[in-house]
């Protein structure tokens, strides 16, 4: 016969109290329907508990300590399984869970492959409070990433407030599926969703097209066009952009050739003959520090002092 202090003094304060819990449900009605005697199972459960304390880097070495304690103890298959059931009751209460995450996962694999989970009878048809199956399909119904949120924390706030009224199966059925791995990972996705809407910086102003000069428009595609690297007249054809820009602005041609936008497309930007140019420049120009295009800003930056240096030369009689 053993002595059971020598289990309730253990410098593990979470061992001992569940020992202790663990003599009473072995002592009363509740006595599980297993054949070897109590003394025999506290005695494995320490030998298998304080070999993973000591070894939390090794969760295989752990489940080869459970089937070893387990062929030497005489366990049957259902044995073993409520041996592993024990263990994981007291590691999924553990106050340093973070250490004892590798051999927790390694065990719960270990303990479905046991007996699956979804085969277990004592869990086909269970009344536990969370279907998680229900709970994804719901989810998937809600659009709105508010909603969403909503639904989520409540969700995680209702499993911890009842989580001291699951017993240890019910956690590591929860654990097993990834059930609040999933509502954490959602609640992420909501909150990415929620502040790329918030942050996401797009003009304020209406579209504008209709503000622009076919001018002003043909330099905003120029510029736009040579920044991405294709230059019209130089590597393209002007008469794709020379199409959309009428079919943007919705003005009418019957010849490509000799639609306006064709014709100054042929010759943008034109420093002698084109008057406004300069200002429309200076007009388009803030369209490109709004998005922070600043490599066009410097391109039309560029363009104006050399457009003013050409007028320069053709009043001095240099050009």
């Amino acid at each position: 016969m053993i002595n059971l202090d020598d289990y309730l003094s253990t410098p593990d304060e979470l061992f001992n109290n569940n020992v202790q819990y663990w003599y009473f449900e072995f002592s009363k009605n509740k006595k599980p329907n297993i054949e070897k005697p109590f003394d025999v199972f506290v005695k494995a459960l320490y030998e298998v508990y304080f070999f993973i304390q000591d070894n939390l880097n090794k969760p295989f070495a752990c489940i080869e300590k459970i089937n070893n304690v387990s062929k030497a103890s005489g366990f049957n298959g259902f044995e073993k399984l409520f041996l592993a059931d024990k263990i994981l009751g007291i590691l999924i209460n553990h106050p340093e869970e973070e250490t004892h995450v590798k051999v927790f996962i390694q065990l719960v694999d270990f303990r479905n492959d046991l007996s699956p989970y979804e085969n277990d009878p004592k869990i086909q048809n269970p009344n536990w409070y969370f279907d998680f199956e229900t709970i994804k399909t719901k989810f998937t119904t809600i659009k709105d990433p508010t909603e969403k949120h909503k639904f989520l924390v409540n969700l995680l706030l209702d499993y911890s407030a009842k989580a001291y009224e699951i017993d240890e199966l019910e956690h590591q059925y929860y654990e097993s599926m990834g059930f609040v791995h999933w509502i954490k990972t959602e609640l992420l996705r909501c909150k990415y969703i929620q502040e790329l809407e918030a942050h996401t910086t797009t003009p304020k102003a209406k579209p504008q097209l209709g503000e622009y000069s076919n001018s002003q428009l043909v330099l905003i595609f120029y510029y736009f066009f040579k920044y991405s690297g294709i230059e019209p007249r130089v590597n393209t054809d002007i008469a794709p952009i020379a199409k959309f820009l009428h079919l943007i602005t919705g003005k009418e041609f019957s010849n490509t050739q000799s639609s306006d936008f064709y014709k100054k497309l042929s010759k943008a930007p034109n420093h002698i003959s084109d008057k406004s140019l300069i200002g429309d420049l200076n007009h388009i120009k803030p369209l490109f520090q709004k998005v922070e295009l600043n490599e066009i800003v410097k391109m039309i930056d560029n363009e104006i002092d050399q457009c003013r240096t050409a007028i320069k030369e053709t009043k001095t009689g240099k050009r």
